[in-house]
């Protein structure tokens, strides 16, 4: 059985997610996030507290931009800093490589429910 893939993330977009209020994982197409797969596990690691959630993924979504992704998935569901598109455009193209990446590979919405706490054994 194949361990699940594990995705880094900032306190704010985890505790949303935590919370149930963001339900759309925003990541630009890389390989580590191609080879996640619809129906797998994905462990959600709090970059500050190393604190772990365990969701499964219900849809993964390839989209040409950021505004495509967000003007279709919607702002409340996908952002956990912002409701206003433009700043959520602005937020995500920020993250390291991720404009350059995204303008040449496009963008995943990764859709996931269940998040429940994931103590590891």
């Amino acid at each position: 059985m194949k361990a699940p893939a594990r995705l880094n993330l900032r306190p704010r977009p985890f505790n949303a997610i935590k919370a149930g209020s963001k339900k759309v994982e925003v990541r630009a197409n890389k390989p580590s996030v191609r080879a996640l797969r619809e129906s797998e596990t994905l462990i959600f690691v709090n970059t500050e507290t190393h604190e772990q959630l365990s969701c499964i993924i219900e849809r993964m979504t390839l989209y040409p931009s950021v505004r495509a992704l967000l003007l279709a998935e919607g702002t409340s569901e996908t952002l956990s800093s912002t409701n206003d598109l433009e700043e959520g455009i602005r937020s995500i193209e920020s993250i390291g490589d991720y404009k350059k990446i995204i303008a040449e590979n496009g963008v995943f919405a990764i859709r996931v429910k269940g998040a429940v706490p994931f103590l590891p054994r």
